[in-house]
């Protein structure tokens, strides 16, 4: 990962992407990196343009599917909580009607007695 995005920095420089272009940018970062990862980078980036390797990447993204926290289930878990949320509000509804009706039992003054 830290190999592409030092091949990201060097090509957004507008410089040739080189193996020696992020052997210095490792060099002045401080880190280590692998030779052979850096050979298979600059290899398959070589004779391409960023934005076009972005844009191709993306678009394999885009039709991929992501998985969710629920091991799939995703699709259904919205329709639980649209049924949760139904049932909440017709109990609220519930409430405050019962509520109404004993403040209307109140107004027939049978507690001045």
């Amino acid at each position: 990962m830290k190999t592409l995005a030092a091949a990201l920095l060097i090509a957004l420089s507008g410089k040739e992407v080189t193996e020696d272009g992020i052997k210095k940018i490792f060099t002045a970062a401080g880190a280590k990196g692998d030779d052979a990862e850096i050979k298979k980078v600059v290899d398959s980036l070589k004779g391409k343009k960023i934005d076009n390797v972005i844009a191709d990447g993306l678009k394999k993204l885009g039709g991929m599917s992501v998985g969710d926290s629920e091991g799939g289930k995703g699709k259904d878990k919205g329709k639980k909580d649209d049924k949760k949320d139904k049932k909440k509000e017709e109990k609220k509804k519930e409430e405050e009607k019962k509520k109404e009706e004993e403040e209307e039992e109140d107004m027939g003054f049978g507690g001045l007695f």
